[in-house]
């Protein structure tokens, strides 16, 4: 197990953006892709690629200067249930009604989900690494946790985070489609500092799994990640829970905090409500997720808002632990 030593910083938080439609605009319509993205070079993109590409973007901005930090030395990580799930729809019925040829040739590359950040990836020459992933309901979280263990392991001096999601059709016990992006850009305090970045806030993530039916070994689950993240008496919980057995069973054990989210099919509704304290004028908050097949998450932020919060006035340093911030039981890998 890693053991990072005391006083080492954090990761940080320097750029954040949501791309998201508003209560009640109707599916695709709400997203103005020439306004986002230009008149140009963006016609033949799914839409999830058009959210990532835009949220990316933004965040990427508000970061000020991400170009200083070496091609080599950036990351992407994109967390994702069904940001092409309406295309892969389309692609099987086309294949089964008229074969395979009929598959248009700008849009059958994307018949791998990785091609999902292939087009942010290469614009933001992001040459360190990148990678998506996909596991249900904590696909983002997971993505966070994969950006801070990067980052503490020297692999990278910027990562940027993706949660993206477009309408998929509704399966029974499902949830609501979800549609858009949340970025964030994750950097090493020391890093951050030296290029002038804005801090807005630090970030811890953990993720763990209980298979369905193993509910008897779940208190002690959920308070290692809840320990992971560094959660204490002072930073409120906010679960992003269904109505299945599991999310009942975690809501159960965290009590009834005043925030709560209902989950949705995909990953992004864990992310916004990680992201809000950074556009609603600062504050902590920690983030619970958990879905019915078995997948836990866990998400810390601290978003600096006033002159007095300590992030203003230097680096948020790790108490000494038996895991790094970025998750648990956290392994160096080849």
């Amino acid at each position: 197990m890693l053991t990072p030593p005391h006083g080492t910083p954090d990761v940080v938080v320097t750029g954040v953006a949501a791309v998201v439609p508003g209560p009640g605009e109707p599916s695709g319509a709400w997203f103005d892709a020439d306004a986002e993205l230009g008149p140009r070079g963006h016609k033949y993109l799914p839409p999830g690629t058009r959210y990532l590409l835009a949220a990316g973007r933004r965040a990427l901005r508000s970061a000020t200067t991400p170009e200083r930090v070496p091609p080599e030395r950036r990351g992407l990580v994109v967390g994702t249930n069904n940001g092409l799930a309406p295309l892969f729809r389309d692609m099987d019925r086309t294949v089964v009604g008229t074969g395979a040829a009929a598959l248009r040739p700008a849009l059958a590359p994307y018949f791998a989900v990785n091609v999902l950040a292939a087009r942010l990836a290469a614009e933001q020459s992001f040459k360190g690494f990148s990678c998506t992933l996909t596991t249900p309901g904590v696909a983002g979280a997971e993505a966070l946790q994969t950006a801070v263990r990067a980052l503490l392991l020297g692999r990278a001096d910027l990562v940027t985070v993706v949660a993206v999601e477009d309408r998929a059709v509704p399966v029974r016990e499902a949830g609501t489609p979800e549609e858009g992006a949340v970025a964030l850009v994750l950097e090493r305090w020391a890093a951050a500092e030296r290029r002038g970045a804005p801090v807005r806030g630090a970030v811890r993530a953990a993720c763990s799994f209980v298979p369905p039916g193993a509910d008897g070994g779940l208190r002690p689950v959920v308070e290692e990640l809840l320990d992971a993240v560094g959660s204490g008496p002072s930073a409120p919980v906010h679960p992003v829970l269904d109505a299945s057995d599991r999310g009942r069973a975690v809501a159960a054990l965290l009590g009834a905090p005043a925030g709560r989210s209902a989950a949705r099919a995909g990953c992004l509704v864990p992310l916004l409500a990680a992201a809000e304290p950074f556009t609603a004028g600062g504050g902590q908050r920690v983030v619970v997720t958990a879905t019915a097949p078995g997948h836990l998450a866990a998400v810390h932020v601290r978003a600096a808002g006033h002159r007095g919060d300590p992030l203003a006035a230097g680096p948020v340093t790790a108490e000494p632990r038996d895991t790094p911030s970025g998750g648990l039981r956290a392994q160096p890998t080849a």
